[in-house]
């Protein structure tokens, strides 16, 4: 009798009275977005991601140079903001990276036929085309080759084709793939990106391009393989697509001080836009605008793109109007406030 009254008193202490009921939940969380495959028309198989919400503005996202399907993931430290905006992203794996195998016949044609049925497989019909970095090519073909389809057209810090005289141009194959192999071999080496920008602002984001660059160049057992790299170099010396008179509204996100795509090759692109055109410029800012103003891009691509993001004391606003930098009051930046936080821890951070 006293050892049964004991248990009793135990399990009052356990679990006291009016204890809130622990609320379990009915799904998993996400640990990213999965890697899904189509074999297309053509006999190859292509690789994709969706984030997969039905009903949200549909994104096609083009990454830069050596980029796997997985390369929105590189822009999820906004997934907030872009949930919040309802902004759905599809990424369709190019030629030699992550688990699409590498076919030195694949040419910018090929790429294009194979968003047209990834698009279809998703049931997608009309989206946001968005492109960064090396990037910018492939869109240039895709608002070639259907531009009734783009609602509007966004490219940050994107190419064009490559500048003349580029040596990439006239390099040996073979030479430009060993000048490319230790790059390719090391991610953290071929995501070096400056130390004092987003990547000390963004937790993690050092460790997430070298994920990445992981996941392009060794996933499908590449070991480090250089030739879809190479190639897609190579490509940029090709003509650029031939847009003309684009309809949709098209947005340029372009750093004044980029060395690699200057502001020169989305005034290219902006040349060949019949609709609005919107060209956001950077003063001092250089290559990574394409991860810096993603909040921007995000607030475009879901229709306020009359509107600029600033953070003023504290708090961030939608401004009208395409606020340039020079224009900005006392205590006010671009973007979410987050960006404001702080200053940019110096030391060991790649990119």
């Amino acid at each position: 009798m006293m050892r049964r009254g004991l248990a009793a008193a135990l399990l009052t202490i356990a679990a006291p009275t009016g204890a809130e009921p622990i609320a379990f939940p009915d799904h998993f969380d996400s640990i990213g977005t999965p890697l899904q495959s189509l074999k297309t028309r053509e006999g190859r198989t292509v690789h994709f991601t969706d984030t997969g919400e039905a009903g949200w503005t549909p994104m096609l996202f083009i990454g830069g140079v050596g980029t796997s399907a997985r390369a929105p993931e590189l822009v999820a430290f906004l997934d907030t903001l872009r949930r919040r905006l309802k902004v759905r992203i599809v990424a369709v794996e190019r030629n030699g990276l992550g688990d699409t195998a590498y076919d030195p016949a694949w040419t910018f044609a090929d790429y294009t036929s194979e968003v047209r049925q990834v698009l279809e497989h998703l049931g997608i019909g009309r989206f946001a085309l968005v492109a960064i970095s090396g990037g910018g090519a492939y869109a240039g073909h895709v608002a070639a080759a259907m531009p009734e389809r783009v609602t509007s057209w966004h490219m940050l810090a994107a190419i064009a084709s490559a500048p003349a005289g580029n040596p990439v141009c006239t390099a040996d194959p073979a030479a430009l793939e060993a000048g490319l192999a230790k790059q390719v071999g090391t991610p953290r080496v071929f995501w070096d990106m400056p130390a004092d920008g987003v990547s000390a602002r963004v937790p993690g984001f050092t460790d997430r391009t070298a994920d990445e660059g992981a996941h392009a160049f060794f996933i499908a057992g590449q070991h480090g393989d250089a030739r879809g790299v190479a190639r897609e170099y190579r490509r940029f010396c090709d003509a650029p697509a031939a847009v003309s008179a684009f309809p949709a509204p098209a947005f340029f996100y372009y750093g004044e001080a980029d060395p690699l795509v200057p502001p020169a090759q989305g005034e290219f692109w902006a040349g060949k836009v019949a609709g609005k055109v919107t060209f956001r410029r950077y003063p001092g800012e250089g290559h990574d605008v394409q991860y810096r103003h993603w909040d921007q891009l995000l607030l475009d691509v879901a229709g306020h793109g009359g509107e600029t993001l600033v953070c003023s004391h504290g708090r961030a606003r939608q401004v009208p109007g395409v606020i340039a930098p020079a224009r900005l009051a006392a205590g006010q930046t671009l973007g979410i406030c987050a960006w404001q936080a702080g200053s940019p821890k110096r030391g060991n951070a790649g990119d």
